[in-house]
């Protein structure tokens, strides 16, 4: 590629992205332009996948151990090795391949697995492969075939294919253990090669649990995870015993791409029914951290297909298949030997064509290329054998037979001869990820420009405008599709195939790899993921602590004092909390003030026992100094709107099963963490927008957006209010302020200590931020500590973080035995 294309190709990336993503940046021209040259930069990618696309065998020369070996290209997948080779070819990536090496072929030719092999043997499969750019994975045969036998095909891909779980598959206990052990391997494998800066590229269903094992070695790398096969149905994923591990490690990616759209909006929907988590068509919000999602249908190696063609051996064999079929109509098709493959249907179709037009009696032929699918399944093979003899017996003579059944692996030559002279191609899947051979068809059209007739369920559908697209169920409209394509005249066939052929060769496996690293790469310098919140420096917040005078710590209850949960009621504080905050408040040094959204009732309840603690509730409605009373700070605004408000919650309620309704003081919240988790979400937009139009338009409210849930609040009510109360008039006061939150509502406690720092740093004091290590001067500003709780990459205005509810616990309880 020129550099010219590249500068396009960078251009279109980074205005996409931008456009594209909610959180996408918008700067200055120089930032633009830094971020543009960025994207040119060089940079190395990782790919792996379950197998290399290389096998060894023993070298002659080498009868006995250690072996050397020669290397051969394994068969299969090619579109995606296609694709993953040609990032070599672009001045601005280098690829190393990485997968399991699989069995090596013995000099007796017979494959063994690579366990009994010695390290130097081991060693100098390395070696061999090294001018590959391949790297390969070690799995012991055990781990080896319970993955890759086991879960993978005997789980995942029935269910990914709309195959339902039930009984009948029964799951070894071993299957889930080795799949999980073989990505464990997979990322030792690329954490011994990789480098600050790589991309790590990871491939299809068989590493699903990969890109979050990484994510946990290495949290700052850049990790795309590419799903070749479909996405079911959330209704039909949710079966699977182990979904939520299998969504969790596909959300450790920066980027999740996908063959269609529908797979993708499958996917956004079990994240959300079976994590709980709030999505985007383009992205899902993983507890704070953005995790993007794309469509990226994969094309073909259209060239090296356009060359395999024109070789004189395919087409010595072309002219020996006219002869064969001569005067004869050819219809083509080669599929799998599964459900899936609609290989029933079809013959079914093509059963009906010759009942229904007996004119094509004698004069059309199915070429059906049959090979091995994922499981042995006898009783399909039986049905297809029993059609086959059907429509032999009834249609055919000792002369002629209509249906041509080839149940092996075809011959490449063949294989393309056959594409050269089909005069149509049918396609009948009743589900597929990306079906290629439609688009090879296409290349292979040049001359005939034969129709193609694709079934609606492939995810070429989408994108090969130019097919006829059947519904593989309805034998006689697949049938009438069949009369209408082989009665086609010249200019309508050609029409359709320049559609096609344009989209094939505009869009092929090249382009594809390109893309999907280019948006990768964008949406990572567009602001897509966020920049890590460091993780608390306890010791050194021990120490300020400590040497402080006069402190100030501000804590949220709910998500950072206890778990949350999805019964309100039953976030109960734990013996350990109340134990830290007893020690903490008996200090005279220290003032510590728990800051919630819960009404005073059950603050009092639960921590009104607490000497010396400070108590806000609602957001900061109320607040009780230690001591004192409860003080109603908005004692004196007009609290009308409430019923209109209350109004619309009722009828949001009624019309939505789990929701529920919290009437506070000062505030009303709406709660739909209970409910159906999309319809529950609908509902909310609905409710907000009605809020929106009827109350928050004419009356001094917000609404607010929190966890599950929607709260309307006077304008003049949020936490950070409250903590500009507390900090007082005079903020130099505090030597030490703590604060800790976790959701939206703690964001403006963050933010209010950030601009009271920057206040006092413009009053003259030294500007010493709160993530500083080194040393401190007398006019050094009070050490601020603002905590968010949560994951690093959760975007937040808090300097630290720690990862849960419990580890604050541990973090107070540190505090108050050190003050001891």
């Amino acid at each position: 590629m020129s550099k010219e294309s590249l500068d396009k190709a960078a251009d279109r990336s980074l205005r996409v992205v931008s456009l594209s993503r909610a959180n996408s940046f918008s700067g200055t021209m120089s930032r633009e332009s830094r971020k543009h040259e960025e994207l040119k930069a060089h940079v190395r990618i990782i790919a792996a996948s379950h197998f290399l696309p290389f096998s060894v065998a023993v070298a002659e020369a080498t009868p006995e151990e250690p072996y050397q070996w020669t290397v051969s290209r394994r068969s299969g997948h090619t579109a995606m090795y296609a694709g993953i080779r040609s990032l070599n070819e672009h001045p601005n990536t280098d690829c190393t391949q990485l997968g399991w090496i699989g069995y090596y072929k013995g000099r007796d030719g017979q494959e063994r697995a690579c366990d009994s092999l010695s390290a130097e043997s081991r060693a100098n499969i390395v070696e061999a492969l090294k001018p590959f750019d391949a790297v390969p994975v070690f799995i012991d045969e055990g781990t080896a075939n319970g993955h890759y036998e086991g879960y993978s095909k005997q789980i995942l891909w029935p269910l990914l294919h709309y195959m339902s779980w039930d009984d009948s598959r029964r799951m070894d206990p071993m299957w889930w253990s080795c799949y999980n052990k073989a990505n464990q391997t997979f990322a030792s494998a690329i954490s011994a090669i990789y480098n600050e800066g790589d991309i790590v590229w990871i491939h299809d269903y068989h590493l699903l649990l990969l890109p979050e094992i990484f994510h946990q070695l290495k949290p700052a790398a850049t990790i795309g995870l590419f799903l070749h096969a479909p996405f079911p149905s959330s209704e039909l994923f949710r079966s699977l015993p182990n979904r939520k591990e299998i969504l969790n490690g596909m959300l450790g990616s920066t980027s999740i791409g996908f063959q269609t759209y529908s797979y993708a909006r499958h996917f956004l929907s079990s994240c959300t029914r079976v994590l709980g988590l709030e999505s985007t068509p383009t992205g899902i919000d993983n507890n704070g951290s953005i995790v993007s999602i794309g469509v990226f249908p994969i094309g073909i190696d259209a060239k090296s297909v356009q060359a395999r063609r024109a070789l004189p051996s395919v087409q010595a064999k072309m002219k020996a298949m006219r002869e064969m079929f001569a005067n004869k109509r050819i219809i083509v098709g080669r599929d799998r030997l599964d459900e899936v493959a609609g290989i029933k249907q079809k013959l079914e179709a093509f059963e009906k064509l010759l009942e229904t037009c007996p004119e094509w009696q004698n004069n059309v032929v199915l070429i059906q290329v049959t090979q091995p699918g994922q499981n042995r399944q006898p009783r399909l093979e039986a049905k297809i054998s029993e059609l086959v003899t059907s429509i032999n017996s009834n249609y055919g003579s000792l002369e002629f037979m209509p249906v041509m059944y080839h149940n092996s692996f075809l011959d490449t030559d063949e294989y393309m001869a056959l594409l050269n002279i089909a005069d149509l191609c049918l396609i009948t899947v009743i589900r597929d990820g990306m079906n290629t051979g439609s688009l090879e068809f296409v290349v292979c059209q040049e001359d005939k420009h034969s129709p193609l007739i694709l079934s609606e369920f492939t995810g070429t559908a989408g994108s090969v405008s130019g097919a006829i697209q059947i519904n593989p169920w309805d034998y006689l409209g697949v049938a009438q599709a069949i009369d209408t394509a082989l009665r086609m005249g010249p200019e309508e066939k050609k029409v359709r195939y320049t559609e096609m052929y344009n989209h094939v060769m505009g869009h092929d496996a090249q382009n594809w790899a390109f893309t999907v690293i280019q948006d990768l790469r964008a949406t990572v310098l567009a602001g897509q993921t966020n920049a890590e919140t460091p993780h608390l420096d306890l010791p050194l917040m021990a120490r300020r602590f400590a040497a402080a005078k006069k402190r100030l710590i501000m804590l949220d209850y709910d998500g950072t004092l206890t778990p949350i949960t999805n019964v309100p009621a039953q976030a109960l504080p734990p013996p350990d909390m109340l134990k830290a905050l007893s020690k903490l408040c008996a200090d005279p040094q220290s003032f510590v003030c728990v800051i919630s959204g819960r009404d005073r009732q059950f603050l009092e309840l639960h921590l009104g026992s607490i000497k010396g603690l400070a108590l806000s509730g609602e957001h900061g409605s109320f607040i009780r100094y230690p001591g004192g009373e409860w003080i109603n700070l908005l004692e004196d605004m007009d609290m009308e709107w409430k019923e209109e408000v209350m109004s619309i919650f009722r009828f949001y309620t009624e019309r939505t099963a789990g929701s529920t309704i919290e009437a506070k003081e000062t505030s009303i919240t709406w709660h739909y963490r209970n409910a159906d988790p999309e319809y529950g979400e609908f509902q909310a937009k609905e409710c907000m927008n009605h809020l929106e139009n009827a109350v928050v338009s004419k009356r001094p409210v917000e609404t607010l957006v929190g966890k599950k849930c929607l709260e309307v609040r006077p304008l003049s009510v949020n936490k950070g209010e409250i903590v500009k109360r507390l900090v007082g008039a005079n903020p130099e006061q505090w030597d030490f302020v703590l604060c800790a939150g976790d959701d939206k509502t703690d964001e403006d406690m963050f933010r209010s200590l950030r601009a009271i720092r920057l206040s006092i740093a413009s009053n003259g004091y030294e500007a010493n931020d709160n993530t500083h290590k080194g040393g401190t001067s007398k006019d050094s500003l009070p050490h601020y500590f603002t905590i968010m709780v949560g994951p690093a990459d959760k975007k937040s205005a808090a300097a630290w973080h720690l990862v849960s509810s419990e580890k604050v616990v541990e973090a107070l309880t540190c505090l108050a035995e050190s003050d001891n």
